[in-house]
């Protein structure tokens, strides 16, 4: 793939910034169906980023690119799935040739998908900014220490394939995925919450009543329910549900950061920036005061970029000529 893609022939950053990025949001729109072509985003990516590092060093004001480019990322983060279902083994073989700086998060989302099904590293630590270097070691740390069976392992690409086929919005394949993979792996419970939002998406409340049931049972506390579920309502855009199961977490856990962190995530899906970034600093505040240093770096860079966000919204900026300051 390294060999396909051709670099910019931009002479100036500026010039080079605003070609990535155009060609960045059309590839990024056009994930599903495009195959190892998707591994052209990673590249045009690090040419974004390289460009706005110059112009920021050359005190250029890039704000308007800034928030294109964060843009791009936060879309790219939202289907990393669907990226990885496509790129295939391509992703690991580029990232060989490429050799990127681990700062790069985006050539690591083969390592963030096998981190979310760990349950010991809760999926909803990742998806949104986590460092490469946690992206890493997680995913070295799922293959030496927890020694996955045969099982576990068809068990993962089924919830993967599962989970894409939710984003497709094509629920009733994606049932029969986690159906099989709950068949090989009873005990995770995983597979059981997406069988009750899936269910509960299809106006089937028994069935997904049953699920969440078992789900609760195999969870070491109903803290890690809530939050799962509430994570997988905001996946299907059910914000009424994962506004519940925040609620219901604040109300019975106020001194723990996590409960925020989801109610942030209902928010900044809702568009509520503001109330988004004030659920991120309570998260950061609380994560900090309990000693949790993972979640408050988390919450802390999700923070900022919700703010860009909030800015855009506020005063869209339009893209255009960069002008020095």
């Amino acid at each position: 793939m390294a060999k396909s893609f051709v670099p910019s022939t931009a002479h100036t950053p500026a010039d080079r910034v605003r070609e990535a990025l155009d060609e960045a949001e059309i590839l990024v729109s056009r994930v599903r169906g495009a195959g190892p072509r998707v591994l052209e985003l990673l590249h045009l990516l690090d040419q974004a980023d390289d460009a706005l590092a110059e112009l920021d060093a050359s005190g250029v004001d890039v704000r308007a690119e800034r928030v294109r480019f964060e843009t791009v990322q936060r879309q790219l983060s939202n289907q990393m799935r669907r990226f990885v279902a496509e790129a295939g083994k391509s992703l690991q073989q580029e990232r060989a040739a490429s050799q990127p700086d681990q700062a790069r998060w985006w050539w690591f989302l083969d390592e963030a998908v096998a981190r979310q099904r760990v349950r010991r590293l809760r999926r909803w630590l990742i998806g949104i900014v986590a460092a490469a270097l946690l992206l890493a070691a997680a995913a070295l740390a799922y293959d030496r220490f927890f020694a996955p069976s045969p099982e576990e392992r068809e068990a993962f690409q089924l919830g993967v394939q599962g989970e894409a086929l939710v984003e497709e919005g094509d629920l009733r394949a994606a049932l029969k995925e986690f159906g099989a993979a709950i068949a090989l792996t009873p005990d995770d419970p995983d597979p059981w919450i997406w069988l009750g939002v899936i269910h509960t998406q299809l106006g089937e409340p028994e069935d997904a009543q049953a699920a969440f049931e078992k789900a609760r049972s195999l969870y070491d506390s109903d803290l890690d329910f809530l939050l799962e579920r509430g994570l997988a309502y905001v996946r299907v855009r059910d914000l009424a549900a994962a506004s519940a199961d925040a609620e219901q977490a604040i109300r019975e856990y106020p001194d723990l950061g996590y409960p925020y962190y989801l109610r942030a995530s209902v928010e900044t899906e809702a568009g509520d920036y503001a109330a988004a970034v004030a659920d991120l600093e309570q998260a950061a505040e609380l994560a900090q005061a309990n000693g949790n240093t993972q979640l408050e770096a988390t919450a802390r860079v999700q923070r900022a970029m919700v703010i860009q966000l909030q800015l855009y919204q506020q005063s869209p900026l339009t893209p255009g000529p960069l002008t020095s300051e």
